[in-house]
């Protein structure tokens, strides 16, 4: 059977399932840093889990390019590598909230071997189905290199099971940055940026429709109780914006795009893992709304996509230097400027005086994104 269907059905099942992972993330007990810095487990937690997740989906999108056919066995073990997956939101907060369970820590480390398992399996029956690939007969199944991750992982097993009881949490960390690091150096150049435009955009809309789910319902049927909720609906419309807008700039930007490599793909990764913290940021502010703590985290999260745009930018016109009208577009960085100047000094009159002037410096920063093409061009 042809891959393309059951690409977009995996590519599909991955965004909900990274977009989900914010869900099960514990508020702060209150505004402030140390609050914030007594989550840290929950936030290595959610990290691990969505960098696992997407290099699940980069491994599988190279490996995908050299596809030409797959059977129902290799369906039937994505099935299973997808049922484990499905489990990391569950499985990752029950560890972050009890670090030193063992059945946590064992549930959690299963996963991952399982994840690691199916996908080394994949690989061999989509070879073993595509006998006269050339491309697919050069993947070395051998190499010691592909099982590291899960002796790793086995090893934080024994340690779980005798001295040390958050052994497989740090061994799974240590294996998901090791696939990580592989992943990052290892170079591939894709014609295609098709597949990757539709996981952005499928991660984004959901994104969009989470945040809503974060707003409390109110708690009557009156204009007076609805409008006691104007701040987290203030909070949904300004975030609800900030996705859009960063879905409109690279819906724009891939318009002329004509290759992507790892370094692309990896940037926009990124600004993905950021921008999925959105709703979780958008309830934080929303009832801690003059609070500068909350506002300073929502201003980061800002300040850091718009950095990972610079990057990205800077790789898609070292992977295609030849692409004119990308490189007259992307030699002026004034929009991205301008938006890390705005936000700079709302974060200093936030920590000053006026806290939401942090939030409010986003949409003044968006504003200025739209309308410079408009003066440039005047």
């Amino acid at each position: 059977m042809k891959t393309t269907r059951f690409e977009t059905f995996m590519d599909a099942i991955i965004a909900i399932i990274i977009t989900v992972l914010v869900l099960k993330l514990t508020q702060p007990g209150a505004a402030t840093w140390g609050a914030i810095g007594a989550l840290s487990d929950s936030y290595i937690t959610y990290f691990i889990c969505f960098l696992i997740i997407f290099n699940t989906w980069y491994n599988d999108h190279n490996l995908f390019q050299m596809v030409d056919e797959i059977n129902n066995s290799v369906v039937l073990v994505y099935g299973v590598l997808i049922f484990a997956i499905s489990l990391l939101p569950y499985f990752a907060s029950w560890v972050s909230l009890h670090p030193n369970s063992i059945p946590a820590q064992t549930m959690f480390g299963l996963v991952f071997l399982v994840t690691n398992a199916c996908y080394s399996l994949s690989t061999y029956l989509i070879i073993r189905a595509n006998p006269y690939n050339k491309q697919l007969r050069r993947i070395d199944l051998t190499n010691f290199k592909r099982y590291i991750p899960s002796m790793i992982i086995l090893i934080g097993f024994v340690l779980t099971y005798t001295v040390y009881t958050q052994g497989i949490f740090v061994s799974c960390v240590l294996a998901t940055i090791y696939w990580f690091f592989i992943a990052l150096f290892t170079k591939s150049e894709i014609e295609s940026s098709e597949r990757f435009e539709a996981l952005f955009d499928a991660i984004v809309a959901i994104i969009l429709t989470v945040i809503v789910l974060e707003i409390t319902m109110a708690a009557g049927g009156s204009w007076e109780d609805l409008f006691k909720e104007r701040i987290e609906f203030l909070a949904y419309g300004v975030s609800f914006i900030v996705c859009f807008n960063f879905w409109n700039y690279n819906n724009n930007l891939f318009g002329i795009v004509n290759r992507i490599n790892h370094r692309v793909i990896w940037s926009i990764g990124g600004s993905m893992l950021v921008l999925s913290l959105i709703p979780y940021l958008s309830l934080f502010v929303s009832h801690n709304f003059y609070s500068f703590v909350a506002q300073a985290c929502y201003g980061l999260n800002f300040i850091v996509v718009a950095v990972l745009s610079i990057v990205t930018a800077n790789a898609l016109k070292s992977v295609d230097p030849g692409n004119i009208a990308l490189i007259m577009l992307l030699n002026n960085n004034y929009q991205l400027l301008s938006t890390l100047i705005i936000v700079g000094i709302g974060m200093i009159i936030g920590y000053l005086a006026y806290p939401p002037a942090i939030m409010i410096s986003c949409l003044v920063s968006i504003f200025f994104v739209w309308m410079i093409p408009h003066f440039v061009k005047n």
